[in-house]
């Protein structure tokens, strides 16, 4: 008989023959600081059957090993990994740890399972306008696209990349959101697509920056998922 399945929420140093399964809600990998064709590591937000996430990284080293097994909305068994412990200015979850996959971790594809498709920890606006400081941990938000502002060039590293900065609102309250580079893009797509009533927007891993003493929030690159009137659960609670 198999041994039990670990639940995240258990999950502590130092034991590394943790066993659990698990569906990736996210997938992306973050470029080397100063090349941005060379991975530095990829990373995943893992989530079980009781809606509980955490992060996972694997090092660069290990990236040719996992990355053609593991798709994102997939289900797997996994076991074996370091645990540490999460820290940092861009956590992606407020678990207290997270894994790090090693040579010897395993991954195994199973059948879609009754873990959750989606599992956003929606932010409320009232929280993030409150804030007098940038935030360690990167949120989700809901909000219907108010207003969208002029797409400026913006120089950063030496290189010239787009930006535009966008308005989402929720019962009353206004948040801005700055957009760069893929994503300006990606929104520049949507509303060449014709709709033309005020989408519901889901912003996925984004930064909570202040801007002029205000805050509000901005992609990340690469970790950052925007989800433009999704057919799920939450936009019908919305």
């Amino acid at each position: 008989m198999s041994p039990p399945f670990d639940p995240i929420s258990k999950i502590i140093p130092p034991r590394e023959a943790r066993r659990i399964k698990v569906r990736v809600l996210r997938a992306w990998t973050v470029p080397s600081f100063g090349n941005a064709d060379v991975p530095n590591s990829m990373e995943l937000i893992l989530v079980d059957e009781n809606s509980t996430k955490i992060q996972a990284t694997i090092r660069k080293q290990l990236i040719h090993k996992f990355k053609d097994h593991l798709l994102e909305g997939s289900c797997y068994k996994m076991s074996y990994f370091a645990v540490v412990s999460n820290q940092g200015s861009y956590r992606a979850t407020k678990h207290e740890f997270k894994l790090i996959f090693l040579f010897r971790t395993t991954v195994t594809t199973i059948p879609d399972d009754i873990i959750p498709k989606s599992c956003f920890s929606i932010y409320p606006f009232e929280d993030i306008l409150q804030m007098s400081q940038d935030h360690d941990y990167l949120v989700d938000v809901i909000g219907l696209l108010t207003l969208v502002g002029e797409e400026k060039n913006y120089d950063r590293d030496g290189k010239t990349v787009k930006m535009v900065v966008v308005e989402l609102s929720s019962q009353k309250m206004m948040l801005r959101c700055a957009l760069f580079g893929e994503y300006v893009d990606q929104l520049n797509d949507f509303l060449a697509s014709g709709y033309v009533e005020q989408p519901v927007v889901i912003v996925q891993l984004a930064k909570i920056k202040l801007f002029r003493g205000q805050p509000g929030l901005q992609n990340v690159m690469k970790a950052t998922k925007i989800y433009f009137n999704p057919d799920l659960s939450e936009v019908i609670d919305f």
